[in-house]
């Protein structure tokens, strides 16, 4: 239920990960002191337009458990595709037989947690052949969407798993049960996936997606200025590893703005200068006072303490990646 940086709730991007023309249905599932004490399903609503609300009662058995209260009192029929809140990736086509979606750990270095994943084994015809829980047991982490070819299916493993197990059952106990008794799952190879399964995982992520407001004289570029040379007329000099350092946040998702003290007829000027050197200003504020700039913004629990920051560094030097290096 938190916000991303971009202001999608992190549940509605966890949905986009799954192709909208995949479905017919949504079916979400909030607890009922959840419900009472956030009004969860208004805002869903807000959000999910067309969306089934399923409200539990305490505790359940595990994630799977939950997943068949969502199936019966829904009454959901037919292939279903049961997708975790805190995950996201790439959207792509979703196999037509039952599936689990799974992303290559070495294209994924600051997971975090890696322990406290699943895993597929996957044979050589693209088949997983055991499910392993808490265990590195191959490069194939599964990162939470799971496809049955019939909803039926589902509640037939599971009832069969919960028979065997006394602990929390997850979705990867019941496909793994599905698995040993000869069902066919496919591994589901994705691409851009974002993981935040744990509140280090939302810190960081959040962390360097927010906003970047630099000055442009003096740290993207040599000092240039109005009466002493080098002037705003002349070529300006891009700080080569300033450049390098904004640029790699901005790849990472963080956005940009450019402040400077030049006058708005320098604008184009700059702003073909900005995108020679490929930075993408979400806005470049001309005609900004030369003097101290001060930043302020709120925090809250979705916005923790400290949300603004200020950092100082010495004109035309190279050292900006070292300032950022503890924000990540």
């Amino acid at each position: 239920m938190l916000t991303l940086p971009d202001g999608t709730l992190a549940l509605a991007r966890a949905a986009q990960s799954v192709p909208r023309d995949a479905y017919d249905r949504i079916v979400i599932a909030i607890r009922a002191d959840h419900e009472a004490q956030y009004g969860c399903r208004e805002l869903l609503k807000r959000v999910f337009s067309n969306a089934d609300i399923v409200i539990i009662e305490g505790d359940t058995r595990g994630p799977a458990d939950t997943i068949v209260h969502m199936v019966t009192r829904a009454k959901v029929k037919g292939h279903i595709a049961i997708k975790d809140a805190d995950s996201f990736f790439d959207p792509t086509a979703l196999p037509d037989r039952s599936f689990v979606s799974v992303s290559d750990v070495r294209r994924t270095p600051e997971m975090a947690n890696i322990g406290g994943k699943s895993f597929a084994v996957v044979d050589e015809n693209g088949l997983i052949v055991e499910m392993v829980e808490k265990s590195l047991a191959s490069n194939f982490v599964c990162i939470g969407l799971y496809g049955f070819a019939d909803a039926e299916l589902f509640l037939k493993h599971f009832e069969a798993t919960a028979k065997d197990n006394t602990g929390e059952i997850f979705v990867s106990h019941v496909m793994n049960r599905a698995i040993v008794e000869g069902m066919p799952v496919m591994a589901h190879d994705v691409y851009g996936l974002i993981d935040v399964g744990t509140l280090e995982d939302w810190r960081r992520y959040v962390r360097t997606r927010g906003t970047i407001i630099a000055d442009l004289d003096g740290v993207i570029c040599k000092n240039h200025s109005r009466y002493f040379p080098p002037y705003w007329d002349d070529k300006d000099e891009p700080i080569a590893s300033n450049v390098d350092t904004l640029r790699e946040w901005q790849d990472r998702g963080a956005q940009l703005i450019i402040v400077t003290a030049r006058p708005e007829q320098y604008r184009q000027k700059t702003e073909r200068l900005l995108s020679e050197l490929g930075l993408k200003a979400h806005a470049l504020i001309m005609d900004c006072r030369h003097g101290r700039r001060l930043l302020i913004n709120d925090h809250a629990s979705s916005n923790p303490y400290p949300s603004a920051v200020g950092i100082s560094v010495q004109r035309d030097s190279a050292g900006l990646a070292d300032y950022l290096k503890d924000w990540r």
